[in-house]
């Protein structure tokens, strides 16, 4: 019999890690700290990964610790075939930023709001229950809002915090009403577990509420994913916010488990009378992230609209129902994680190097930091679907799927990625091929080449994007129940 209580232990972890650098001085000290607990809680979800059962359906390795009185919550934690995957991108995305992020911007500040936010992530993830779900969801965003108010009154970035403020504050109350009107509902019918996602999917929702719980739903996952128009906060926290938080918060694709894990299975009608709807949401959202993505000179911009152009088509994926286009849609998930949070890691080596993002202001820096420009290139193409990586089988599934469903809808996704690739070839030549800008070559000069640290993190992410396209299999196999399961929620 499992005694230890793996999931809480990993949940718990980050988050004692940001409580012990209040008492850590050195800043030296202060990475390792941060860096050794990151790293040992990717070796947690490790675990959780190798003692998942695929046989088996519904959620593992559960552990149940109280309820709290008066609300109806359940501490309940639990594993399945959705979350399996996000729990080690989620430590894993961290654990590269920890490591390979620019020493000045990884101050005990950010460092404490990464591993919160961390902690708060992999409890949502792990959640069993829609209260505990939803205050995760919520309060993982509080750490991030903290540190860009330090960071506002400090420095001339009000624009962030009134653009972030504002979004969140958009995606959180339609939770604070779903939570109200479920728990109206299941404490009216005097349900023992009203909040308890197994109880809920066997209960069943209220017909005459369930237009609302889904439109309030959908609004929350919508602004969460920057899905258009609810996108413009992503590319301002991507440029102006605090390093590392705007990958952690959207790159981990809480609102695409938040849609897989609780829209699709309990209000599986409501989901199929705007599926429709939602894939043409979807597809204006990545051919529109994609043209302002080319419009930019800001390679941190750049990326923000990439992530938007990469949310949409999730979202389309997964709107289509059937099995090739939702298995395309979560497996890209994890594919364009990884890689874009590469790619980010790659553009702030290059600003901490040169002072500026602007590639008006940089040029030739092939010459001087041959393998900046490397990782750039594989870290770039890697998120567009480049052949032998997992992009390219996320992508391969996602557009088979929708060529299955609905056949011209492919032709608008396959100009999105066609668009995404010239984005970034543009940016690569007139980054590290092109002449220097006027007055700039002195500076270009004295850049340095990329550290050991951030050349084994940046490489890490690769070789892991190169593996999964080699074999897909095993990631697909994790995950192959739930998509069945949701593929038969949407056809009942």
């Amino acid at each position: 019999m499992r005694t230890l209580p793996l999931l809480s232990l990993l949940v718990v972890l980050p988050a004692l890690g940001a409580l012990a650098l209040r008492w850590v001085k050195p800043p030296e000290a202060q990475r390792r700290l941060a860096l050794g607990v990151t790293a040992l809680t990717l070796a947690l979800t490790a675990g959780v990964l190798a003692l998942f059962q695929t046989a088996l359906h519904g959620p593992q390795l559960q552990e149940t610790w109280f309820r709290v009185p008066g609300l109806g919550m359940v501490l309940r934690l639990g594993v399945e075939g959705m979350s399996v995957l996000a729990l080690p991108l989620a430590a894993l995305l961290t654990l590269g930023l920890v490591a390979a992020g620019p020493r000045h911007s990884l101050d005990r500040s950010t460092l404490r709001v990464l591993l919160l936010t961390e902690s708060l992530t992999l409890g949502f993830f792990c959640a069993e229950d829609l209260f505990l779900m939803c205050v995760l969801f919520i309060g993982s965003l509080v750490p991030a809002g903290q540190l860009i108010w330090r960071d506002a009154r400090s420095r001339p970035e009000a624009r962030a915090l009134r653009t972030f403020r504002t979004y969140m504050v958009a995606g959180t109350l339609p939770l604070l009403g779903v939570l109200g009107l479920v728990g109206m509902t299941g404490w009216s019918a005097g349900a023992e577990a009203p909040f308890g996602l197994a109880e809920l999917a066997e209960r069943g929702l209220p017909p005459a509420w369930q237009g609302l719980l889904f439109a309030l739903l959908m609004l929350a996952v919508c602004v969460r994913m920057a899905v258009v128009p609810f996108h413009s906060w992503l590319p301002v926290l991507m440029a102006r916010g605090p390093f590392g938080l705007s990958a952690l918060l959207v790159n981990v694709h809480a609102g695409l488990y938040l849609l897989a894990r609780v829209v699709m299975p309990l209000l599986p009608d409501e989901w199929n009378q705007v599926a429709p709807a939602l894939g043409a949401l979807g597809l204006v959202s990545a051919l529109y992230g994609a043209v302002l993505a080319m419009a930019q000179t800001d390679l941190r911009r750049v990326v923000g609209f990439l992530v938007v152009s990469q949310s949409g088509m999730l979202l389309t994926g997964l709107a289509l129902g059937n099995t090739q286009g939702i298995a395309g849609s979560l497996l890209q998930s994890v594919a364009a994680g990884i890689a874009l949070t590469g790619l980010n890691l790659v553009v702030r080596a290059l600003e901490a190097r040169t002072g500026t993002a602007d590639v008006t202001r940089l040029g030739g820096l092939v010459r001087r930091a041959p393998r900046l420009a490397a990782f750039f290139f594989l870290m770039g193409f890697a998120s567009i679907g480049f052949p032998g990586t997992l992009s390219f089988v996320g992508e391969d599934l996602l557009l088979h799927g929708i060529l299955d469903a609905h056949p011209l809808v492919a032709l608008p996704l396959l100009l999105t990625t066609a668009i995404n690739g010239i984005t970034l070839l543009r940016a690569f030549q007139r980054t590290f091929l092109g002449t220097p800008a006027h007055g700039q070559a002195p500076v270009l000069e004295t850049v340095q080449d990329m550290l050991p640290r951030e050349r084994w993190a940046v490489f890490a992410l690769f070789a892991l994007m190169v593996l999964g396209g080699v074999a897909p299999q095993p990631l697909l196999h994790l995950r192959a129940s739930h998509v069945d399961a949701l593929v038969g929620h949407v056809a009942e």
